[in-house]
Formats: C-alpha cells, structure tokens, sequence
C-alpha cells in the first residue's frame, strides 16, 4: 500500500486494492518507489483520497475502464494530476456470461486486446512523476498491465505472481462493500471469490505467464508484436529501475 495512513483514507471511499509498486526486485534493482501505484476504483476518490494520492507522489493517472463504465460510475480528477483514458476492454466484454476459468479468461483478454495494453504501456513511458493505474477492482485489467510492466522491467515470475496473488487479501471487502453500497448488484459467491472471477491466485498468473513466454517470449515480445515501438522498453527501465539496497 502507498502509506499506512492514506489506507484508511483511500477505505473510506471505498477503494481498498491499492499498493506502489517500488521496492519490488527486477533486473538490474527495483521497481522505483513512487513510480507505479496500482490500484482499484481511483474513480471514486474524494478529497482526502486525492490528497494523499498527489501527497504520494502521484501525478499521472490512467484509466483502463471502458467508456460505460466511466460514464455510468465517473471518472478521477485532480488539479495538476493529469488523467488518461485507455481502455484494455471493449464495453461488450462480459466476464460473467459463458466464462471459463480466470485464466483462460487473461489469456483471451490479453489475445485479443494487444493494441490497448501498448497504449497503456507507452502512457507509462512518457509520463512525468509517479503513474497511478486502475480499473475496477484492481485486480485483473490492472493486474494484466501490472505483469506486463514487471515483465518488461525483467522481474523474476514469483515476483509477478505474489504481487497479483495479493489482491486476493481485499477481494472479500470489495465484494461486501459493492454489495452493501449498490455499486454491484449480483451476488458474489464463495466460489467466485476463491477460484472465480473475483479470485486472485497464483497459479492463474502462473498459466499467463507461462502463455506470454510460449507465444511472445515473455511481456516484452507480446507489446512489441502488439505495436509496442522496440525504443520503449529501454524507456521504461530506463525511467522506473533504480538500484537495490
């Protein structure tokens, strides 16, 4: 999480996925801290939220929401914070209907949307500052750019999957305060939270790694066969690596 203090700010708004990815070990040091801030339903963020997002450091936003969403449940704003709409889904993309197991479900997402990630990739690289990133839940959309990022700044696989793993730690109040607020109105069961759609396990991040290696030779060969120009990568480890202690 950012800081032990802006937990509670960032609860009481009802975003509860959010941590910073610095300190995190890749090749050559470690994710800088500050740099990358993972999180759900920035969307949401009052005053206080938003305070301590820019307090952290924060000052380029993305949203991988699609349109309908970000119409339907509005959008994150913030003086001096600039904010990005990429979307990583198209509006017609239904998780629940016909879904297969979750990883099947990234492995297709990720198939099928190859161009939307690279937009947000190149997003990161160009940004000033520290990137927040978010989708709804923070765990999946966010997740997949998450294990692209890392993947591209070279961090070992067990380093990607503990970090996706963690979500699984707020999935549960996020379900319970969806619910009890409205926002969501189907019920979440204990399968979907331990091993369906709202599961966060790691050997779902497992099957997508193991995916982006057999078809692209890892993240960095899937963006570039995306559309990913070959300079951005050098860009990204270039602006988010520092050394390790």
């Amino acid at each position: 999480m950012p800081t032990a203090a802006l937990r509670p700010i960032l609860a009481r708004d009802g975003i509860f996925n959010v941590r910073d990815l610095g300190s995190l070990p890749v090749e050559g040091g470690v994710v800088r801290p500050g740099a990358l801030v993972r999180g759900d339903a920035l969307h949401r963020a009052g005053r206080a939220s938003t305070e301590g997002l820019v307090a952290h450091g924060v000052t380029a936003v993305i949203d991988l929401r699609d349109e309908s969403e970000r119409e339907r449940e509005g959008t994150f704003a913030a003086d001096g914070v600039s904010v990005t709409h990429a979307p990583v889904l198209d509006p017609h993309y239904e998780w629940y209907e016909g879904a297969s197991g979750l990883a099947e479900r990234y492995v297709e997402i990720l198939d099928a949307f190859g161009g939307r990630f690279v937009a947000a990739v190149e997003v990161v690289a160009e940004a000033d500052g520290g990137v927040a990133y978010h989708c709804a839940v923070g765990k999946d959309r966010t997740g997949l750019l998450t294990a692209l990022l890392l993947g591209v700044l070279g961090a070992a696989d067990e380093v990607v999957v503990g970090d996706y793993a963690r979500s699984s730690l707020a999935t549960t109040v996020q379900a319970t305060w969806a619910l009890l607020t409205g926002v969501y109105d189907r019920p979440v069961t204990e399968e979907d939270l331990s091993t369906g759609v709202w599961s966060a396990r790691p050997e779902t991040m497992r099957h997508v790694l193991g995916w982006l290696r057999d078809a692209h030779g890892g993240a960095e060969g899937y963006l570039v066969a995306a559309g990913l120009d070959a300079g951005v990568p050098d860009r990204l480890r270039a602006r988010l690596v520092v050394p390790g202690d």
